[in-house]
């Protein structure tokens, strides 16, 4: 017999007041093996617990590194557009080389026509 019939066997017989010595000791042997199932279980709760607690923990340092490297992109793109559109005030072959996109500050035909066609 596996072990969960075998159990409810014995509580069976335990309830109708039938239940033999070597019977009695088979379900003490089988009631230990579930409290020990049990408590297992509770630490393996436990230890999941633990290890999703990490996994948030970690999860947020990620997020929190992934705002700052947004932030540190944000801020960087816009020192490029800065320094890009300040080049082109100086010489309108930069605007024609460099603004495949239009720059907000540039003073040349070709980003003032870009602007206007994207507005």
């Amino acid at each position: 017999m596996s072990e969960q019939p075998r159990l409810h066997h014995l509580l069976d017989r335990l309830r109708r007041g039938v239940l033999l010595e070597a019977e009695a000791e088979a379900l003490a042997g089988l009631v230990g093996d579930v409290e020990a199932a049990i408590e297992q279980a509770e630490l393996d709760a436990e230890q999941q617990a633990r290890h999703f607690k990490t996994i948030c923990g970690e999860r947020e340092s990620y997020r929190q590194a992934w705002k700052r490297e947004q932030k540190r992109r944000a801020t960087a793109e816009a020192e490029v557009t800065r320094l890009t559109a300040g080049q082109c005030t100086h010489t309108r072959a930069m605007c024609d080389l460099h603004h495949t996109k239009p720059v907000a500050d540039c003073p040349y035909p070709k980003c003032i026509k870009a602007r206007a066609a994207t507005a």
